[in-house]
């Protein structure tokens, strides 16, 4: 046995002393770990021959210390160990204390002013301002025209100079911003063209019902005619279709066929293929943008699903995938029903259980067994530079934590292991900018950059520190310059990294809403964030919200000469009703910014799509309308 193999075999040793006693610093658990990825990165440096198997031996420990972790070791989030010495995680620069416990403090203040000094002021308790994060006034603006939706950190020499000017315009985050209101997301999916965009996410009651919504990015607002005869709806800069997805339970999976040019949308049972496009034949018939086209019937594989580059659609399960070749599927031409029978609707948790669509689905044509037979992908991304799948597993499915790069072609074989996740691999995201690089948004609050030749990550961004999940990440290259924005749970924005610099670069307001997904349209260089209220329960009613104290200059439309106005008065506030027209503002009391925080005070109040449109010249004052939430159970 080698070296490498008999160090991990010591470390083994010690995790399984670890689960049986139970007891162990935290420190000495993440050394421990660290030790690990030591191992492997010293077998790769030397060449190691016997490297795969140190890498699928470092994994399996990896996988049991991780379970142990946050099961009997009580850890929230667990620590990055798989960076270099030199080579430690980016970290945000800014120190910002939480918004809900600054306004605990100031309701305090408040109340105690009015309850033993017999007065109140009525206007909003201020901290001393070493308490404070400086506001947006008093914060960078690299542009005259970088958006007030956005807060930079100080002190960051960014890569975008005048020579890459798409770069820098992304990097001066000069953009336009819109929204649009949609169901609560779970996920996202764009054309690799990108031309549309679907999202789809849960609404109805209690928020039984799946929704899947089409947004045409190629198509402008217009032809109202055109619009009527394909339920096309425009609005607000918007062209998109909702369309019901048929299904028996909320879908959990969307992807893209973009040989075919349809979405592919999956629940626990069943995979729908609906189409965007109006020049696609499937043998006779050539259906409209909106058309259920295909019915899939996937029993035991209940994973992520993908339109492969050969046409055929994938779907992972435990073990392996189920293959439909395109070309023998039965269609929905005419409305008919695709296999035999129908499907039982017993079980189902819908409220309207009549626009659930009866069809039981093709059957597969064949399935590929993964040389790993306990893989059971959550999330996966096809990487086309390879012809690889990128998969992630859920500690919550399988309790495994792995990352591997499987290739379909060649019966499942594993062609790489990566290393270093702490928790769920929750997405991917590749770019055609770097043919060898991909991220991945993890559980454990980190997003990471691989290298497919290394199966340790070249970089580790501290997106969640240590206390959000990371869920979304998307990879970009701007003139050539790798760029990364994550997602924030908890931290309600989206944050703009540089990698060649190795900082944060800014964040983007998303109205106090948790980001679920994110999609890059290349072609507009445009970013998209679909998000969730989490102060809107499931029966559409608002709560923990409290009265808005929102400065002037943080207005949507703030007084001729405040726009950005530094060095103004900081206690310069709006009354609450009189200068918004009569409608009284109100703010989350957990949200993770102050109204101060950004330009613009913005609150969505709902679960939003954010349209970020980086543009040479934008018009700064496209915003989002003020959201509608209201104080005290409003509903939505």
């Amino acid at each position: 046995m080698s070296t490498y193999l008999q160090r991990l075999d010591t470390l083994s040793t010690l995790v399984d002393r670890i689960s049986a006693s139970g007891r162990v610093k935290h420190s000495v658990f993440v050394d421990l770990l660290k030790s690990g990825t030591t191992v492997v990165r010293d077998a790769e440096i030397a060449g190691a021959p016997e490297l795969p198997h140190v890498v699928d031996k470092a994994g399996d420990l990896f996988d049991e210390a991780i379970k142990w972790a946050y099961t009997d070791g009580d850890f929230n989030f667990l620590p990055s160990y798989a960076h270099a010495l030199d080579n430690a995680p980016v970290e945000d620069t800014l120190s910002v204390e939480a918004s809900g416990m600054r306004n605990f403090l100031s309701g305090f203040m408040a109340n105690f002013e009015k309850q033993f000094l017999g007065s109140a002021s009525g206007e909003p308790c201020r901290l001393p301002d070493t308490q404070l994060t400086k506001s947006w006034t008093s914060s960078p603006h690299p542009h005259p025209k970088t958006s007030r939706l956005s807060r930079f950190r100080e002190g960051v020499s960014a890569s975008a100079t005048d020579t890459t000017p798409v770069a820098q315009m992304i990097y001066q985050a000069r953009c336009e911003v819109a929204s649009d209101t949609i169901s609560s997301p779970i996920d996202a999916a764009i054309a690799g063209d990108s031309s549309v965009l679907a999202i789809i996410g849960q609404g109805g009651w209690k928020n039984r019902e799946p929704s899947l919504t089409v947004y045409f990015l190629d198509e402008q607002v217009g032809d109202e005619k055109e619009d009527s005869a394909l339920d096309i709806t425009s609005y607000g800069g918007f062209r998109y279709m909702s369309l019901e997805p048929g299904l028996s339970d909320v879908a959990r999976f969307v992807a893209t066929d973009d040989v075919h040019k349809l979405f592919l949308v999956a629940d626990s049972h069943r995979v729908k293929r609906f189409s965007w496009s109006r020049d696609v034949a499937f043998g006779d018939w050539t259906p409209a943008p909106g058309k259920n086209v295909h019915t899939l019937r996937s029993e035991g594989y209940t994973g992520p699903v993908a339109g492969l580059p050969s046409g055929r659609i994938a779907r992972a399960g435990k073990g392996g995938v189920a293959i439909w070749d395109v070309n023998t599927l039965e269609t929905h031409k005419g409305g008919r029903r695709v296999g035999r029978g129908e499907i039982s609707t017993d079980d189902s948790w819908r409220e309207n259980d009549g626009d659930i669509e009866l069809s039981t689905g093709s059957p597969f044509t064949t399935t590929v067994a993964f040389a790993q037979s306990a893989l059971q992908p959550a999330a996966w991304q096809f990487h086309a530079p390879t012809g690889h799948m990128l998969c992630g597993e859920s500690g919550h499915v399988s309790k495994r934590f792995g990352c591997y790069a499987v290739d379909l072609e060649h019966g499942g074989a594993t062609a790489a292991r990566f290393l270093g996740h702490g928790g769920n691999v929750t997405a991917f995201s590749t770019s055609a900018g770097d043919p060898n690089v991909f991220a991945t948004a993890c559980g454990d609050g980190y997003a990471r950059l691989f290298d497919v030749r290394h199966p340790l990550p070249v970089l580790t961004l501290d997106a969640g520190k240590s206390s959000e999940f990371c869920l979304a990440v998307q990879l970009i290259h701007p003139d050539g310059i790798p760029t990364v924005f994550t997602g924030g749970d908890r931290s309600e924005c989206v944050k703009m990294w540089d990698v060649r610099a190795r900082a944060l670069v800014y964040e983007l307001a998303t109205g106090n809403t948790a980001v679920r997904a994110l999609a890059w349209d290349a072609r507009r260089t445009t970013l998209y964030a679909a998000t969730e209220c989490e102060y809107i329960d499931r029966l559409g009613y608002t709560h923990g919200y409290r009265s808005a104290h929102i400065p002037r200059w943080g207005q949507l439309d703030p007084p001729a000469g405040q726009e950005g106005a530094e060095g103004g008065d900081e206690d310069d506030y709006d009354s609450d009703e009189d200068d918004n027209g009569g409608d009284e503002r109100c703010w989350p009391e957990r949200a993770a910014h102050e109204e101060r925080f950004f330009g613009y005070a913005y609150d969505a109040g709902e679960h939003t799509l954010l349209r970020y449109k980086y543009k040479e010249d934008p018009d700064s004052s496209v915003l989002p309308d003020y959201g509608q939430a209201q104080m005290g159970g409003g509903f939505w």
